[in-house]
């Protein structure tokens, strides 16, 4: 009975193997996908896939068989890559926009944004894992990733954003200037400048590598004339009572680094100027976590960065910072944090 007993004592952990076995399994399927598709992408097969293709024209056009590019296209289809029109494929309008690189999103920059994550996730268990923090050239990957460039598409969500913050509209509108604290590549802040031809902005970016990139998007976008770059530490702004508005890319900053730049904002800002912040990441769930919002924790973490703050934290945040009459907005691009530097005159 006891021998029964064992044997199937083992076979059902056999059978927990195995599904242990076939979980890791559909995990591998992206990575293998991913591997698939940054061959195909440095192969030059997605630009051509950008118009109908048949097997046959893009064997011929990559020196392979009809075989090897009948798989992959096939592999692409059932991924939602491409579509077929008869005997010929193409990609999706959704790929397509990406191989295009449509307001800069571009494939190049999302394959080493997701290379970048696997090398660090990658070590997070290892005794001696990476430093916190990234190095320049990473940092750059990572900000390439997140940036857009000032194009109709990026102009157009920027105006819909806008369009939830009056106050803050009316006030780029007379001109700013804007201070825009941890710029990056200047998605925001280019677009923004372009929107408003008679805006004036300083744009604050630590990493030289980032900052070099964001002075050459602003000679490409032509509003290099009206935007100072300063490569510093946005704790060590000494400007007082300058700027009517703020932004401030808060996801990106080192738990460490926030008390102190919430301060340097506020010293910057006119008594009544506003500050706005995004809620980048929305919070874990309690109690179900999805595996994206749980790596990108453990990602953003390595960093040392706040991950997941949700708007009711940024703004506690920042009223103990200093600042006050908070307000939380629902906007197409997430949740907004609008807060106001208090104006002593007004209680005079």
């Amino acid at each position: 009975m006891r021998e029964n007993v064992g044997q199937a004592d083992d076979v059902d952990r056999l059978q927990a193997g195995l599904a242990a076995k076939a979980a890791m399994k559909s995990w591998a399927e992206g990575m293998e996908l991913l591997e698939l598709v940054r061959s195909a992408h440095d192969a030059g097969w997605l630009d051509r896939l950008r118009a109908a293709t048949t097997p046959a024209e893009l064997a011929a056009a990559q020196g392979v068989t009809v075989e090897q590019a009948s798989n992959v296209l096939a592999v692409f289809t059932v991924a939602g890559m491409v579509e077929a029109d008869g005997a010929s494929f193409r990609l999706t309008p959704t790929f397509d926009a990406l191989v295009a690189g449509v307001s800069g999103i571009e494939m190049s920059a999302v394959l080493d944004a997701l290379d970048l994550a696997r090398h660090r996730v990658g070590r997070a268990a290892r005794p001696i894992a990476d430093p916190p923090g990234l190095t320049g050239e990473q940092a750059l990957v990572l900000a390439r990733d997140w940036g857009v460039r000032p194009g109709g598409g990026a102009q157009q969500l920027y105006r819909l954003l806008f369009q939830s913050l009056p106050e803050f509209r009316a006030r780029l509108d007379r001109g700013g200037p804007v201070l825009d604290v941890g710029s990056g590549v200047g998605g925001g802040l280019l677009t923004t400048l372009s929107l408003f031809d008679s805006l004036r902005a300083v744009g604050v970016e630590v990493v030289p590598e980032v900052a070099a990139e964001l002075r050459r998007r602003a000679e490409d976008a032509g509003v290099a004339d009206r935007v100072a770059i300063r490569t510093v530490d946005a704790r060590a702004l000494t400007y007082e009572a300058f700027f009517p508005v703020c932004y401030w890319a808060q996801a990106f900053f080192t738990t460490d680094a926030r008390a102190d730049t919430l301060a340097a904002i506020l010293r910057a800002l006119l008594p009544g100027g506003v500050l706005l912040m995004q809620e980048d990441f929305p919070p874990l769930p309690p109690d179900e976590p999805t595996l994206r919002a749980a790596l990108d924790r453990l990602f953003f973490r390595q960093q040392d960065a706040a991950f997941g703050l949700s708007a009711q934290a940024l703004a506690a945040e920042a009223i103990t910072a200093g600042f006050e009459h908070p307000e939380i907005i629902d906007n197409p691009l997430g949740r907004l944090v609008l807060v106001r530097k208090p104006d002593l005159r007004l209680s005079e």
